[in-house]
């Protein structure tokens, strides 16, 4: 039987006190997830992101502002990811390759210059849009009827306030599927340079 495996990723990280929720949830299940962090939101709350660390998930990161990168110029995009680099190892005190830009969208020009960098450019393959609600059973099940693919990439947000909930549900049944929760490793030495 083939391998499943599930990333269970977050953006928009540290968002308190939504995220400590979150980590409360994967905490009784025993899953780690991978965080990917807002730099202006990790420079307000690095005690957030550091509980995140202490829990044992991995992090990414999501740039400073959360600006369309398609919208910015190279130096632009390079400025937003290398300060938010920077906040990541002055407060959590660690280095990842994981890079998620916003909304998913990024040139090819960009993506070449991280790769070349040693960074990791994660999308996702799954996303049931979570922020639209309009409650935690619709987001469950709209979650459940797309664990069909033996390895994926979710995206979900750590400010939205009925994910908690809706992982009750998602996280058992993604078990009873067969399903191994998996961190996104940090290191660029795990991947080909591009996690899809």
């Amino acid at each position: 039987m083939e391998e499943k495996i599930l990333h269970l990723t977050f953006d928009g990280a540290p968002h308190p006190p939504k995220t400590e929720a979150l980590l409360n949830v994967l905490d009784e299940f025993g899953i780690k997830a991978t965080f990917f962090m807002e730099g202006h939101r990790l420079e307000k709350e690095p005690e957030t992101a550091r509980r995140i660390i202490a829990a044992g998930h991995s992090v990414g990161n999501h740039s400073y502002s959360h600006r369309d990168m398609l919208d910015l110029t190279l130096e632009e995009c390079i400025e937003e990811i290398r300060r938010t680099d920077e906040l990541i190892a002055q407060e959590l005190h660690l280095q990842t390759s994981l890079v998620r830009p916003p909304n998913g969208h990024i040139s090819d020009e960009f993506a070449d210059w991280l790769r070349a960098r040693g960074k990791r450019v994660v999308v996702w393959n799954i996303s049931v849009k979570d922020w639209t609600g309009p409650d935690a059973a619709a987001i469950a099940e709209r979650t459940i009827g797309l664990l069909t693919k033996p390895e994926i990439i979710m995206v979900l947000h750590d400010f939205v306030e009925w994910n908690p909930e809706a992982l009750r549900t998602i996280i058992p049944e993604a078990l009873r599927l067969g399903y191994t929760f998996v961190p996104l490793p940090m290191d660029a030495d795990d991947s080909d340079g591009t996690a899809r």
